[in-house]
């Protein structure tokens, strides 16, 4: 999202020493963890599809699959926020941008599963309440995934 690039800088960048002129941007671990993230989006949008075909058919599959998709996507952003200290921190609120960006994905998605007209678009179909909370669910999983390890890595520094 580009609003991410008004989000506030993070206490003490400044005080960091400058990456060295030939060092690679994407070091080996942070190629790591873009991994895991697509392991876990795959698996989960995978499994919540397979469930769902086998539960309500193709069409209720493939939007559910779509929607946990997209829920993936709302909730990475909160990883791309904060590389090593948690995401729920004292800045979680401060970029309005990146919120109202954020709702209005959410706002889009809502439209293009519930809306006759959208639904003929993008073949959706109404999905239950109870299925827009296993999409969250299933979806969060990114960020919860994420922050565990960026507990264990901050509680491994202190000890």
């Amino acid at each position: 999202a580009m609003t991410l690039g008004v989000d506030p800088p993070r206490a003490g960048v400044m005080d960091a020493a400058p990456r060295a002129p030939g060092q690679a941007i994407l070091s080996g671990a942070r190629i790591a963890r873009l991994a895991q993230f697509g392991l876990t989006m795959a698996v989960g949008t995978l499994a919540v599809f397979v469930w769902a075909l086998d539960v309500h058919g193709e069409a209720y599959a493939l939007t559910l699959a779509f929607t946990t998709f997209v829920l993936f996507q709302f909730f990475n952003v909160m990883n791309a926020r904060s590389e090593h200290g948690s995401a729920f921190n004292r800045q979680m609120f401060s970029n309005g941008k990146l919120w109202a960006a954020l709702g209005a994905v959410l706002a889009l998605q809502v439209l293009v599963v519930n809306w006759g007209p959208a639904q003929a678009v993008f073949n959706t179909v109404d999905l239950r309440l109870e299925d827009w909370g296993l999409g969250v669910l299933v979806a969060s999983t990114v960020l919860w995934i994420e922050e565990a390890r960026k507990l264990m890595a901050r509680c491994a520094r202190k000890s």
